[in-house]
């Protein structure tokens, strides 16, 4: 059922899941977004944790425009030394998202091809990036979507032993470049971007709690044996990838997404190779999650 958010935005909202995501219509982002729209948007994003604007066209300095109301862009993290960087002007606060390539052969962009598992953007870095705005362009005739999962579902779905056990557990959060599986729990971390986090964060725009791991990115429970920590993370991955917990995006060119990456992960699936996709990101940068 469509919601009007107020009655000075203009702006209506339509949820895409029981637990998260939401269609926005009513606006233009490629146009100044005046306070009560804004407010709107804060609004919903804060509620729905993902939103979906459809229809639009927008450049990325319009793109860069909307995430600026949100904190300050996020600079793209270098890879370690010796990384392949892909060619073209990628490493700026955009990132063109794509398996596309020049004549040569060079990427022209990031993350090329194939499915991810999920993931949380840029938890292995002492600020994690807060949210994510993500816009397509060229898009496969099939495949190619993003899951979208409920951190608070997961949350509220954990086994009370384990939220209390937890509370105040941190976890090794970390990220290999180039690799779309789990990092490695035994790769040695000076060759890997990475970061230890809370296990569970409270989230600062809603106040609810979130499970703050990732298959892609949580290596280890601090504090514990590798096999015991294997055995829990292995049951709450599973928590945060259910069937009923994740919203799947069937892209359209046009569409943008933004979401709180505090609150939900993200994952990516299989497209067929002969089939280009194409996608522009930037981020916001977020608060430190704790002080050391």
């Amino acid at each position: 059922m469509a919601t009007q958010l107020t009655e000075k935005s203009g702006l209506t909202t339509t949820p895409l899941h029981p637990l998260i995501g939401a269609e926005v219509t009513g606006v233009d982002l490629s146009q100044d977004l005046d306070a009560a729209i804004l407010a709107g948007i804060k609004q919903a994003w804060s509620g729905h944790t993902l939103l979906l604007f459809r229809g639009q066209d927008i450049s990325s300095d319009d793109q860069l425009r909307l995430a600026d109301h949100f904190g300050p862009i996020a600079t793209r993290v270098i890879p370690p030394p010796g990384t392949p960087i892909p060619a073209g002007p990628v490493w700026t606060n955009v990132m063109l998202i794509t398996d596309r390539k020049d004549e040569s052969g060079a990427a022209l962009g990031a993350l090329g091809h194939g499915d991810m598992w999920f993931h949380s953007d840029k938890c292995y870095r002492p600020k994690p990036h807060r949210v994510s705005f993500l816009y397509g362009i060229e898009i496969p005739t099939e495949g190619g979507h993003t899951k979208f999962s409920s951190l608070y579902a997961a949350y509220d779905n954990m086994r009370d032993e384990l939220k209390e056990r937890l509370a105040d557990a941190f976890v090794m959060q970390g990220y290999d470049y180039g690799n779309t599986r789990r990092v490695d729990p035994n790769v040695d971390l000076e060759d890997i971007l990475h970061h230890r986090q809370p296990m569970i964060v409270t989230n600062p725009s809603s106040g609810r709690k979130a499970l703050y791991i990732a298959r892609l990115n949580t290596m280890w429970i601090e504090g514990m044996e590798r096999e015991e920590s294997e055995e829990i993370l292995a049951e709450l991955f599973d928590l945060t990838e259910r069937g009923d917990n994740y919203y799947e995006h069937v892209w359209r060119p046009g569409d943008l997404v933004m979401w709180d990456n505090l609150a939900c992960l993200h994952a990516r699936t299989d497209w067929p190779d002969d089939q280009p996709r194409q996608l522009r990101r930037c981020t916001v940068e977020g608060e430190r999650l704790w002080t050391e």
